[in-house]
Parts: structure tokens; sequence; C-alpha cells
């Protein structure tokens, strides 16, 4: 069995693979069989951290980790999230937060996980009472909220003393918000920033790095693949994924993997894995090959040092 480094996961005791496996199964899914066997691929190629949430794949994501998680005999690390609630009041709902809880526990085939999240902790749905739910309304980072006392955070509280989960945390796909999270909540194990770590913008560097090792937080890293192929319409929401130069930077970055001639998702992967204050980077796959490539990538080791340096210039480009 292929062997992956392990680092610490913050301050929870936990030694992790620095690769992990998302299950989000984004494009390319292939169905509910092909997504156990990529699974269970994973688990043999050293991969033990598995995230989903009730949002991904309408919640078929949890169903397909529970059958291919269950009675595997390798240990492994289990995360899902709350929230993506279609009514608002859900969102500051303790009862609403323990029903989607159970089922989620119900899908996953589990009286527990190990680590339990909000799902976008960057919404002002959690802080604020508001009628309707907003498409991706980020709370005002000048606003002033109770986070401590927040319906969440005391349900989070809950599930962990009844033992629902070992650890909590936060995700989100901002970074300034997620910041400002960590530094203003205590008792945190965990904060997942996506979009925000990638050849294109690495502004959680700035952000959410230093306030989580300040508190002791492990930081996982998502969404490294999204944006290195293609610049979606209307994904460069709020200026936080993308900058006014991202199309210069996207060609700047796709020029070089010509001239270097590695896969994107290998240039992707292998810059932002070697920043050793990453606790471990969440990798999607739809297909059991996809899922080897990624590993096989990885331990090809850190990038030349000059071509290193020539995507982090091109990252540092984002406004």
């Amino acid at each position: 069995m292929p062997t992956l480094p392990l680092r610490a996961f913050g301050q929870t005791g936990e030694s992790l693979p620095v690769l992990a496996m998302g299950g989000g199964f984004p494009v390319g899914f292939a169905g509910f069989d092909r997504a156990i066997e990529t699974v269970r691929h994973a688990l043999e190629l050293g991969i033990r951290y598995f995230d989903t949430s009730p949002l991904y794949r309408s919640g078929a994501s949890q169903a397909i980790l529970g059958e291919a998680l269950a009675g595997q005999p390798e240990t492994h690390f289990l995360a899902t999230k709350v929230g993506h609630f279609k009514e608002a009041r859900h969102f500051r709902s303790v009862e609403a937060l323990h029903v989607q809880l159970r089922e989620s526990l119900r899908l996953l085939r589990r009286d527990s996980v190990d680590l339990l999240q909000i799902h976008e902790a960057d919404w002002d749905n959690w802080w604020t009472d508001r009628p309707t739910v907003g498409p991706c309304e980020l709370f005002d980072l000048e606003g002033s909220f109770d986070f401590a006392h927040a319906p969440v955070i005391q349900f989070l509280r809950e599930a962990k003393a009844r033992g629902l989960c070992r650890h909590i945390g936060i995700t989100g796909n901002h970074a300034r918000q997620l910041g400002r999270l960590v530094r203003e909540l205590d008792g945190f194990d965990a904060v997942l920033v996506a979009y925000n770590y990638t050849p294109l913008n690495v502004t959680a560097r700035e952000f959410v790095l230093p306030a989580a090792a300040a508190k002791g937080m492990a930081v996982i890293v998502a969404g490294l693949f999204t944006f290195v192929n293609s610049l979606p319409t209307g994904w460069a929401t709020e200026g936080s994924y993308l900058g006014p130069r991202s199309d210069a930077q996207l060609a700047a970055l796709k020029q070089l993997q010509q001239a270097c001639g590695l896969p994107m998702a290998e240039l992707a992967l292998r810059f932002v894995a070697a920043d050793p204050c990453l606790s471990t980077l969440l990798v999607g796959a739809c297909q059991p090959a996809e899922i080897g490539q990624n590993v096989a990538s990885f331990q090809r080791g850190p990038l030349p040092a000059d071509l290193h340096a020539a995507i982090e210039a091109i990252a540092r480009q984002f406004a």
C-alpha cells in the first residue's frame, strides 16, 4: 500500500495524510457504484480523510461514503457539514440543525463523525435573522455580530458534548470572512477554505493561515483545481475567487503548463502542497484513476524551485 506523509491536524492530537478526498463528486460523476469504487481505491492508496456535506449530490454523497466506508478495516477520518437550508429560519434553529445531522448520520451509517463543520460559515444567514436565503450573501466584514452565541455555535457544542462529533470546524469560500471568524470564535478545531489557495489566488495565506496558527486550528484547503482550466461565467463573485487580472493569470498559467509539460492539475496540487502550514488538501475525483493520478502527482514531490516561483508570481497578481 502506498504511504502518504502525515501532518498534525491542528492541536487535536490527530495526524492525518496530507492528501484527503472531497466528496463533492464534481463534473464527471459516473454513478453511485463508480463513486464507491473511487472511495475504496482512495483507501487503498493511503487516503484516510473523507469530506462530505448534505449539499453534495443532494445528499447522495453521504450515502456513497456510508456504503463505501462501511466495514472497511482501514481506519479513516470522516468529516461532514451542516447548512445549505432552503428556509432561512433553519440556519438559526438548533432543532433544525439536529434534525439535519441525524439524517446525515443515517446516510453515513455512523453514530458520530470525526469532524462536524458549518458549511459556508461566511454566509450571513448563520449570524443574523434574514427573511430569505440569499445567493451567497456574505456577512459584513465591518458589521457587529454575536458570533459566539449564534444558534449554530450552540448546536455544535451540544453535538460535541453528546458524542455526535469529536471535533468542530468552519468552512467557507472567502478568506477575509473566514479569517474574522477564526479570530473571534474559540474552541474550534479546524477551518476549511476553498478557492482561496490556488495558482490564481493565495489570499488564504494572508487572512486564514496566521489566524488559524494563533488558535492552533487545522487548515484544510479545497477547490485548488476549480479554475485552473477555465473561468466559469459568474464565478468571480465578490471579487473573492478571481480578480480583475484573472484572464491574464490563467493565460500565463497555461503558457507555463505548456512549456513544462506537466498536467495542470499536477501543477496546482504540487504548488499548494508545498506549504507546510496546511494540514491536508482535499482533492476531488469521480473515477479510481483520477484519485490515483492525484496521489501519483503528490508523490513526485515539490515542483522545481524556478517553476514554483513562476506560479507564485502568477498567483500574486490577484487583486
